[in-house]
């Protein structure tokens, strides 16, 4: 029998340290800005959310042993964490086995289902659907592929090839890297991608390896015309390990940019400014982790308790006004209507918002229908922004 806690707490998986411990940083510091605004609006039934914090350093054992020791020795049922799939996988058997909650505020391959997870970060056919569209239209049909060699970027590369495919393009490689890339790693994937002459490079490199692919590819193309990078990943933190110079001209799909001139976006940039160090970047996945959060909190507040059982049904009602607008849960799958923007990286470094989907998109994380065509009539020069 698991005990509950006698006072509200989440318990936070996000790593200080490993190799995606730059992203998982402004992860765990937008969820604890989430905490500290519920507590200034009361907490929960007059109690103030506690967050109790582990670094499992990027490994997915440490991942299943901390959500095990928060839920068995404090009786922590709901968790907000994990970055990388196979940290999600190790996790998942733990929170269904106690029937515990995982908000999981991360985009990933799709393609699964946990009652006992709610998937805050874009489903395929919320970034690689319209980002492949967009790809084929603005820059051509000739893509390599390179990522990280684990579950997320070989299934996300899956569901790409089948996009590219259907709309006429052409997968010319397909390479995978270490999740700690050597500088041979790196030479012999850019060697790939010179010989195939691509239009564009989709890379579903993470961690500390995306800013050492970027430079690796700049160094060897230099001043010469050179394919463009697209990500569904790359983000503030990567690009201010990377440069402005070598970011420059790139493009990223994701659901928040942290130059989204909006006033709701606006208002969470100076909220983390002004909660964040220095040295933590804002990032899309920031916004998931503080939304993911937030609505958390205000179900808790809702159901006046943090049981999961209680907490669930009501996660299910909110609807929140976020940075990037309006988010919900679709109970049917678990997973979460977000908005998608499509953005290329301008010589600061920053995000210039390109195209946007006029509204929510419901998520289909089985990717049931891999047609571009209900993306191209959205995509012409009218509404490239």
């Amino acid at each position: 029998m698991v005990s509950h806690p006698d006072q509200p707490q989440i318990g936070l998986l996000f790593s200080e340290t490993g190799v995606t411990a730059d992203i998982e940083r402004s992860q765990r510091y937008g969820a604890l800005l989430a905490i500290e605004q519920l507590n200034r609006q009361g907490g929960v039934a007059g109690q103030p959310i506690q967050a109790l914090a582990r670094d499992p350093g990027g490994d997915p054992d440490r991942y299943r042993l901390y959500a095990d020791e928060f839920i068995r020795n404090h009786g922590i049922r709901l968790l907000v964490g994990c970055y990388m799939s196979h940290t999600r996988k190790a996790v998942m058997p733990v929170v269904e086995r106690t029937d515990a909650l995982l908000c999981y505020p991360t985009p990933y391959e799709g393609f699964e289902y946990s009652p006992n997870i709610i998937y805050g970060g874009p489903a395929p056919n919320q970034n690689s659907a319209p980002l492949a569209a967009y790809l084929i239209r603005h820059y051509g049909e000739r893509v390599v592929f390179i990522g990280s060699d684990y579950i997320y970027p070989r299934e996300s590369n899956h569901v790409m090839r089948h996009l590219y495919r259907q709309h006429g393009g052409t997968v010319l490689e397909e390479i995978y890297i270490p999740l700690y890339p050597s500088d041979e790693d790196l030479a012999r994937a850019v060697d790939l991608i010179v010989k195939a002459q691509a239009d564009v490079v989709f890379s579903t490199v993470v961690g500390t390896g995306t800013a050492e692919l970027y430079r690796a590819i700049a160094r060897r193309y230099g001043d010469a015309p050179r394919p463009r990078i697209a990500s569904l990943t790359t983000s503030e933190a990567e690009i201010a390990k990377m440069g402005s110079e070598v970011a420059e001209g790139h493009v990223v799909v994701a659901p928040y940019f942290s130059s989204i001139d909006t006033p709701a976006s606006r208002e969470f940039v100076r909220a983390c400014n002004a909660f964040f160090p220095e040295d933590v970047s804002i990032t899309a996945w920031t916004e998931a982790a503080y939304c993911q959060t937030l609505m958390l909190g205000r179900a808790m507040q809702a159901a006046q308790g943090w049981r999961v059982e209680q907490v669930q049904p009501e996660l299910y009602r909110q609807r929140l006004d976020a940075p990037q607008g309006p988010i919900w849960v679709e109970q049917q799958n678990n997973h979460s209507h977000l908005t998608s923007r499509i953005a290329e990286i301008d010589s600061r470094g920053t995000f210039q918002v390109r195209w946007q989907s006029p509204e929510p998109i419901r998520p289909d994380p089985y990717v049931v229908v891999h047609n571009l065509d209900d993306w191209s009539a959205s995509m012409g020069e009218g509404s490239h922004r």
